[in-house]
């Protein structure tokens, strides 16, 4: 497979100066924030010297630094090759945060990469607790979510820390958080923004691209989405994206592993989306526009009230646990009030009655888009 892993075997034995810092450099730092650095780098607060990747006791520590993330063995495998490597293996690291708490329904992890003269400030995506998803969730209803509040408050200390100028970014939730620190950092502190990326993060409740105080800095925004997104679609995005080609359909095109590298070292980019995404674009932004905001925190609440079927649950209780974890669902489920259950049935059947005519209508267009580029080629031969 021509992934991250690829990457670093073709490319790692390149210094900057042989091989231009690019997007999947950004990709890297940015997969790298879902690792668990506690202990091993310090807080802003610390006060502590970087630390030197290649000085990170493995054999001691990789099995923590991974453990907490969807494919361990993915990522350990990554770290492994990183530190081999002479273009990462003298990256320096500090500024390690990681916020959690259920009571405000906070996640959130930040770490700095020193790479040459390169600053790159790295937000984690959402993790594997339910509480990181109800947070993404909360988007739908809440102006600013306390994770994007944390980022903005950790770029503005870090800022002060650093010398020079800095990059910003994440993947999922990790990219939303580097354009909020974007859009809404101070002028001077923007300024200092090489390049924001946003790896498959999803938007915004409102169009904030669309306004002129943010034009400036939305040109600095490069966002990738996979060609079946379902997470880099959701809500208002930035208009101009890359498409990228993965290995896997759906949501397994959202795992940065199975994003597919070209042999000249950069993301493989294609003109467009599929129509799924096309059609799960449209048919979630037209659903939530039914629902109000107290509708849209109940439905939220509701949905995870369900999914928390054990304590301490996470998502991938769905794949270890199976249908054990299934029937606690439903036992949930069964305990329901009548109404809130007619309530959550007429709320999905109004989905999926929507989705099934949204795809008439974009399997239409793109019957007629096919057309018109046939008559256009014929036209041309004539």
């Amino acid at each position: 497979m021509r992934n991250l892993h690829y990457y670093i075997k073709r490319f790692g034995a390149l210094g900057l100066e042989e091989f231009a810092f690019n997007e999947v450099d950004a990709l890297i730092l940015s997969q790298m924030a879902y690792l668990d650095f506690s202990g091993l780098v310090g807080e802003i607060s610390d006060n502590r010297p970087d630390v030197v990747l290649s000085n990170l006791n493995l054999n001691k520590n990789i099995k923590k630094m991974v453990q907490g993330t969807m494919s361990p063995h993915m990522n350990a495998r990554l770290l492994r090759l990183i530190i081999d490597s002479p273009r990462y293996k003298n990256m320096r690291l500090n500024y390690y945060r990681s916020r959690f708490d259920e009571n405000i329904e906070l996640q959130f992890s930040a770490i700095v990469f020193k790479l040459n003269d390169i600053n790159f400030i790295a937000f984690r995506g959402t993790d594997l607790t339910l509480i990181g998803w109800k947070e993404d969730f909360n988007m739908v209803f809440m102006d600013v979510i306390p994770s994007q509040q944390q980022c903005l408050e950790y770029v503005q200390k870090v800022a002060s820390l650093i010398k020079g100028d800095f990059y910003l970014g994440g993947h999922s939730k990790g990219g939303n958080l580097a354009c909020f620190a974007g859009l809404f950092s101070e002028p001077e502190l923007q300024e200092r923004m090489v390049k924001i990326f946003d790896f498959d993060g999803p938007g915004f409740k409102y169009d904030v691209f669309s306004l002129e105080k943010y034009k400036k800095i939305t040109e600095k925004i490069k966002k990738y989405i996979t060609r079946d997104s379902m997470v880099g679609v959701i809500m208002h995005n930035i208009p101009k994206f890359e498409v990228v080609r993965c290995y896997g359909v759906f949501m397994m095109q959202h795992d940065p592993f199975r994003w597919i590298i070209t042999r000249d070292g950069h993301l493989d980019v294609t003109e467009s989306t599929t129509l799924n995404c096309k059609v799960f674009e449209r048919a979630i932004k037209e659903w939530l526009d039914i629902y109000p905001e107290p509708e849209r925190v109940k439905i939220v609440d509701l949905l995870f009230d369900l999914l928390n079927a054990y304590e301490k649950s996470t998502i991938l209780d769905f794949r270890n646990k199976g249908i054990k974890y299934l029937h606690a669902i439903r036992k949930r489920y069964k305990n329901l009030d009548d109404d809130t259950v007619a309530y959550l049935k007429r709320t999905f059947r109004e989905y999926w009655e929507l989705y099934h005519s949204v795809r008439k209508k974009v399997k239409k267009e793109f019957r007629d888009a096919k057309k018109r580029k046939k008559t256009q080629k014929n036209d041309k031969k004539a």
